[in-house]
């Protein structure tokens, strides 16, 4: 497997395949084919674009060559191809790129003033260490440029999990880096990545801190939801979509969906994960119960979840519209997303219901709240994100 391979593999898992583009040729009018990136993640103002070299195995290896190969190709060739790709950005207004999902998308239009750039590299085993812990090149044109080793890239997805919290840990990684540069490039990404976890951001980078990485519960089952999501546009028939100032192909309408959901940090996921897995059950059992839900303040979206009775599967998508709606009033929220969960008598199929548009006072929605609302009231709370084996949850 070459290295842009284990790449695309190791994003499309954790960005998904509508947010990965490994296939970035383009060809602007009147020029000859370019190269964007070698990888780029996309996914509303995230963007990522990766630029990725590998050591060949064959021919003689020495630690002076290695040293080389580095400078050359990673602090020299790598970053001007980082460079490259941002002047593309400002320089043309439609750059085509195609994802895993073979759709294509004008790059060009994504809604962001700081791409992150991040260069990964396969080294040989010869190349010191002090050259695979640099964690960045300062350009004067690019700006930061995250150096990051393929296997530490690997080690930041695995942990971390969700595009979130990646996104949100790269930002991090930049700001103690640019504060602390010598410490930074003495220590494993382990260390960087337990801070983080810790939580203890404003810290100087220490080695102890790798401690909570290896302390750290990762709790997969609470919040995994790639079965879901991996799998979204193979399993969806039909989206409910209200959102009239949005024109989107058809085959495009469930990327506002699974935009929402793959947002979501590992807290949110458990919240959604609950709520979903419980409407199964009582789908299941026919039982009857009112609408769960939740909203999440960092992104501004909310969810409801709606339980069909077999004897009112005729109403699903009246109830799906309707609720998601009533969910969305009540909350204030520009963009909401319902889920219905119909009980047919032997399975039970799920719908989807997407609605985004600014939130207006509305007489008529306020008076049928006030006469028959239909949820639980919703509380407020700061859930704990991560939690470490042998001490309370931080």
């Amino acid at each position: 497997m070459t290295l842009e391979e284990y790449a695309s593999q190791i994003n499309e898992n954790i960005f998904l395949r509508e947010f990965s583009f490994a296939r970035n040729e383009f060809s602007p009018a009147q020029e000859s084919e370019l190269q964007f990136s070698d990888q780029v993640i996309w996914l509303d103002e995230f963007l990522i674009t990766f630029q990725l070299k590998e050591r060949e195995l064959s021919g003689k290896h020495t630690r002076q060559t290695e040293e080389k190969w580095f400078q050359k190709k990673i602090i020299g060739k790598a970053t001007k191809q980082i460079r490259d790709t941002l002047d593309y950005l400002t320089r043309y207004r439609e750059i085509n790129i195609t994802n895993g999902r073979g759709h294509v998308f004008n790059v060009s239009a994504a809604s962001t003033n700081k791409p992150i750039s991040v260069v990964s590299y396969a080294p040989h085993k010869l190349l010191l260490r002090e050259y695979t812990r640099k964690k960045f090149h300062l350009s004067s044109t690019a700006g930061f440029i995250h150096l990051i080793p393929i296997e530490d890239w690997l080690g930041i997805c695995h942990t971390l999990m969700t595009p979130a919290e990646i996104v949100e840990y790269l930002g991090f990684r930049q700001e103690i880096s640019l504060e602390h540069e010598g410490k930074v490039n003495e220590l494993p990404e382990q260390a960087l990545i337990g801070q983080f976890l810790y939580g203890t951001l404003d810290a100087e980078p220490a080695l102890a801190f790798t401690k909570y990485l290896q302390l750290f519960v990762q709790a997969y089952d609470e919040a995994d939801m790639s079965h879901i999501l991996n799998r979204f546009a193979d399993r969806i028939v039909r989206i409910i979509e209200f959102s009239p100032t949005r024109r989107v192909a058809e085959e495009h309408r469930y990327y506002d969906i699974l935009k929402e959901l793959a947002k979501l940090n590992r807290n949110e996921l458990r919240l959604f994960k609950f709520r979903h897995d419980l409407c199964i059950e009582k789908c299941k059992t026919n039982e009857h119960t009112r609408p769960y839900r939740f909203t999440s303040p960092r992104t501004g979206c909310g969810f409801v979840f709606i339980v069909i009775p077999k004897e009112h599967t005729t109403t699903t998508i009246n109830a799906l519209q309707n609720f998601t709606a009533a969910h969305k009033y009540d909350q204030k929220l520009n963009t909401c997303i319902g889920i219905s969960f119909a009980n047919d008598g032997e399975y039970y199929d799920v719908g989807w219901c997407f609605q985004e548009e600014p939130w207006m006072y509305d007489a008529e929605m306020e008076q049928r709240l006030k006469e028959q609302f239909p949820f639980l009231e919703v509380k407020e709370e700061v859930i704990p994100r991560y939690r470490f084996a042998g001490s309370e949850v931080h």
